[in-house]
């Protein structure tokens, strides 16, 4: 029988495929509709699954062929119904003119089970600031 340690990984596993190969009607499959984001872009806050997926056009690059999207270092904590979780996740990948990028972020999950599932209700996703 699964543990509530595994259930939280495959979701957040699930989530970190569907945004690498590009499936966009898969990649809030396990969000809240109501949920909060706090994202490294502006505007910064999403309220909501459809504000986030509104502005996927406006900052998700389009790369050639499969993107880098891993989660590592990722460590769960949960109980019964409530679930939080942490990693960090290189991205990156080609883009159409043939210039590769990568980056490392930070992030951080809370979840909750609802009727048997788990649901992310709360993502944030940031990087430190350098001053150079």
């Amino acid at each position: 029988m699964p543990t509530a340690d595994s259930e939280v990984r495959t979701v957040l596993e699930e989530w970190a495929e569907a945004t690498r190969l590009g499936r966009r009607d898969e990649i809030l499959k396990h969000h809240s509709a109501n949920l909060v984001i706090f994202d490294v872009l502006p505007p910064m806050m999403y309220a909501g699954a459809e504000a986030y997926k509104c502005s996927w056009d406006e900052w998700q690059p389009g790369t050639q062929g499969e993107a880098v999207f891993n989660l590592e270092n990722l460590t769960i904590t949960a109980g019964s119904d409530v679930a939080f979780a942490h990693s960090f996740i290189r991205c990156g990948g080609t883009l159409p003119d043939g210039t590769t990028f990568q980056d490392l972020v930070r992030a951080t999950f809370c979840l909750r089970k609802v009727d048997g599932s788990w649901l992310v209700e709360h993502q944030h996703v940031s990087k430190p600031y350098v001053n150079s």
